[in-house]
């Protein structure tokens, strides 16, 4: 099936809903797409190409456009990580 034009989503179910209903590909964290995965809904693609790897990702606006609330939240997750390393 042809998909056409584009959807962006912040929302991890509603992103999952979107690919179960054949509106394009999703990339959704393992545990929530498990299910729907084991019942056939949705399909792995490119797992090759996304190994898993452990850790916190952070997707925000560039920095010009950072409130400084999420600013804030940012330098203290960079910082209670880098603590936190071994």
């Amino acid at each position: 099936m042809a998909v056409q034009g584009s959807v962006i989503v912040n929302d991890p179910v509603l992103n999952l809903s979107a690919a179960v209903k054949g509106l394009g590909l999703a990339y959704a964290a393992e545990p929530l797409a498990a299910e729907h995965v084991r019942q056939g809904r949705l399909e792995r693609v490119l797992a090759s190409s996304c190994p898993g790897t452990p850790g916190f990702f952070l997707y925000f606006p560039s920095r010009h456009q950072a409130l400084p609330k999420l600013r804030v939240f940012i330098d203290s997750v960079r910082k209670h990580l880098r603590v936190s390393q071994p």
